[in-house]
């Protein structure tokens, strides 16, 4: 067990939406936060270590609810810590996701805590073809009956939930979905082409991803743009195919934008309890690929293999025949997802904060800080902003009583800031300490973590893979 931790004259920041309390003192013990009050009146108990945190912000961990890491233990899981990110929502399940958690849940490993998905379940044809993708665990399914066997096998992997994916034909969709509830399942994922989002919304999805097919749903003639996008055929594996096709209803539907339209669908889901991961990074990423760099220096934090996995990505998946004008729209069309983000949030839908890390230009941890960046680009408070990567989360997960704000009894994993995230959301990013389960990660600590991360990230050489959004 951890030593006792007081965290004093601290200004915490709880994210319940309170404002920021200056000069507090967080009692940390078994892992937990025992007490939260001011520094005056909160004594430093016999056996806890004090750290001194004048002039420094608290708040809680954070976490980065749509990513994808891949078997490289020794980069990923501190490459999270170290930025803050105490929880990670895997959104295709893999057997060492599982192994970690039972290791980090043993405290044989240190890492983020695990929500893990099932493999993706797809239709047929494929975006992933018949034998799929190096580092891409996926299901492909055409029947009823296929789709109601995936969702069985996921429960009995131990996945916590069945991730749903692009090219689900509706009835199959509606048999995952009916198997999913008869067996207590969450699902989440994609809205299929072939399914209407508010019929997502009403099957019961958990959690929607991305920003690709809300615009046909949003538009003023919702039924013609939807009709188009069920429209859209592949051949097993033209991923890149369809992600133009995709593309170009997006274009047209996002120019007929009705916010009498969207008001319903928001409606819809939040009367449904329907959470929203648009996934900005990864859409900037994509709509804005000039804005990536191959000279980051953070870069030499991650496999080495991995920008030329990204270049050929980039190339051969996303702008293949792109033109000028279509990259002129695309410019468009990220503002209008920025937009979109606001009005979400705005209607009340929940909104979760996700990268879909490794996509193009995806940095694992870091990103997690653009996109609440990107949060307040689109128009929330900073306060919002963190609270989709803190309070949402919780209360997305039914984790709530132990996790997503700095209160008494919750899990001790919390983010010690140089600076004022409220006064700039920037400052989440200048870390002064991580503590992580009642550990406490101090600047030195966290130095010697990241140099370890370098190194571990130049011997594991081509062990990552990022092909496209997922």
């Amino acid at each position: 067990m951890s030593t006792p931790l007081a965290l004093t004259h601290v200004t915490v920041i709880d994210a319940t939406g309170a404002p920021a309390r200056p000069d507090m003192t967080v009692v940390v013990r078994d892992g937990r936060v025992h007490t939260v009050g001011r520094a005056s009146e909160v004594g430093v108990p016999d056996d806890a270590a004090e750290v001194d945190l004048t002039g420094k912000f608290l708040i809680p961990g954070l976490a980065d609810m749509h990513l994808h890491t891949d078997a490289v233990e020794r980069v990923y899981l501190p490459l999270y810590l170290v930025n803050g990110v105490t929880t990670v929502r895997q959104m295709a399940g893999q057997a060492h996701h599982h192994e970690w958690r039972r290791r980090i849940t043993e405290g044989s490993l240190l890492g983020p805590r695990l929500v893990i998905a099932s493999k993706m379940i797809d239709g047929r044809p494929s975006l992933w073809g018949e034998r799929g993708v190096a580092g891409v665990p996926f299901v492909a399914v055409g029947t009823e009956a296929e789709a109601r066997q995936a969702v069985r096998d996921a429960k009995a992997e131990g996945a916590d939930f069945v991730k749903v994916y692009s090219r689900l034909r509706r009835h199959v969709y509606r048999a995952l979905a009916d198997e999913a509830h008869r067996l207590d399942l969450p699902f989440a994922g994609h809205i299929p082409d072939d399914v209407p989002v508010v019929e997502v919304a009403q099957a019961g999805q958990a959690s929607i991803e991305h920003v690709h097919a809300l615009f046909p749903a949003t538009a003023r003639n919702p039924a013609e743009h939807l009709d188009a996008l069920a429209r859209t055929t592949i051949a097993a594996g033209d991923y890149s195919g369809w992600f133009h096709q995709v593309n170009r209803v997006e274009w047209a539907a996002a120019h007929s934008y009705s916010p009498f339209t969207a008001d319903r669908v928001f409606r819809q889901l939040v009367a449904n309890g329907v959470a929203y991961t648009p996934t900005l990074t990864m859409h900037r990423m994509l709509d804005l690929p000039h804005l990536g760099s191959l000279a980051d220096d953070r870069l030499k934090y991650l496999p080495a293999s991995l920008p030329g996995i990204w270049e050929w990505v980039h190339d051969e998946l996303y702008t293949r025949g792109r033109t000028a004008e279509e990259a002129a729209q695309r410019a468009v069309l990220f503002q209008r997802r920025l937009a979109i983000t606001k009005a979400m949030d705005e209607a009340g839908v929940r909104l979760l904060a996700g990268t879909d890390n490794p996509t193009i230009f995806g940095f694992h941890g870091f990103d997690l800080h653009t996109e609440l960046a990107l949060c307040v680009a689109a128009g929330l408070t900073p306060m919002r902003a963190l609270q989709t990567a803190t309070l949402e989360p919780a209360r997305f997960l039914g984790t709530q009583h132990v996790q997503g704000t700095v209160e008494p009894g919750k899990y001790a994993d919390l983010v010690v800031l140089d600076a004022d995230p409220l006064a700039d959301i920037g400052n989440t990013t200048r870390i002064h300490a991580v503590v992580v389960a009642g550990q406490l990660i101090d600047s030195a600590r966290r130095q010697r973590m990241l140099a370890d991360i370098q190194a571990a990230a130049a011997e594991a050489g081509g062990a990552d893979a990022a092909p496209g959004s997922r």
